[in-house]
């Protein structure tokens, strides 16, 4: 179950959002108990949600200051601003801010928004039990650095240089389970873990040293995407479109 928080100080919009919330549960089959909160002291003073879809212009604590207040709690809440005007935005970027919605919201917008924060819940998960020619093994998701199909298995090596034959999945199935957490299928016998790669450009260089190549249909998409993270992990606010030049 995800817990979704709306804090507006207008009621017709509360009401709106969690309609909509409810559609999109219903469509995605997905559980979620939804909180409403009045003002952001309400936010600060009761049950904390997974994800909180936060006005920022609200009377006496703005949504600026209810992110830097849950910032400093070290909480994990991850925050959609809605907001009706465009240049409060770029004041708006935070650790646990995920995206931003436009008013008059649309159903649709709040959908593709509220999807993407429970992808990223959902990216936090840290293990990974896989059959190995050894038997049924856990690995932490960060530590695999990348997977090479071999024969009828697949290969995985780990930050620490250990080396695994997966026994039950293929590059396919594997690749579908973490394509969510920052995993990408490079050829159809590769997939590389993103936290694990220092530089992309005519071969695919990870922390491990070790040099991939990428096919040339998906070499221009791979880029993309992993700049799109780095920017993300970096928490930097210039638009993406303007280091897209830079990609080779």
């Amino acid at each position: 179950m995800y817990r979704i928080g709306i804090c507006d100080d207008e009621e017709a919009c509360r009401i709106k959002i969690s309609e909509s919330i409810r559609n999109i549960a219903l469509k995605n089959d997905i559980e979620v108990k939804i909180i409403q909160y009045e003002s952001g002291i309400q936010v600060m003073d009761c049950e904390k949600p997974d994800i909180l879809i936060l006005d920022i212009e609200m009377e006496h604590i703005d949504g600026l200051k209810v992110r830097d207040l849950l910032e400093q709690t070290d909480n994990e809440v991850l925050i959609i601003f809605c907001t009706s005007h465009d240049e409060i935005m770029s004041k708006a970027y935070g650790r646990n801010v995920t995206d931003f919605i436009k008013k008059p919201v649309r159903e649709e917008e709040i959908e593709k928004k509220l999807l993407h924060a429970i992808n990223i819940i959902n990216r936090r998960v840290k293990w990974i039990c896989l059959n190995t020619i050894s038997g049924l093994t856990k690995f932490k998701i960060s530590d695999i650095v990348y997977g090479i199909a071999q024969g009828r298995y697949l290969k995985i090596y780990m930050l620490d240089g250990s080396e695994y034959f997966i026994t039950d999945k293929g590059v396919s199935q594997l690749y579908e389970m973490l394509k969510d957490m920052n995993f990408a299928r490079i050829s159809r016998s590769v997939i590389i873990n993103f936290e694990n790669v220092n530089t992309i450009g005519d071969e695919i260089i990870m922390t491990d040293g070790v040099k991939l190549k990428s096919s040339r249909r998906m070499k221009k998409q791979i880029q993309e995407v992993f700049l799109i993270i780095c920017v993300k992990w970096q928490g930097l606010k210039e638009q993406i479109d303007d280091f897209r030049i830079n990609i080779i």
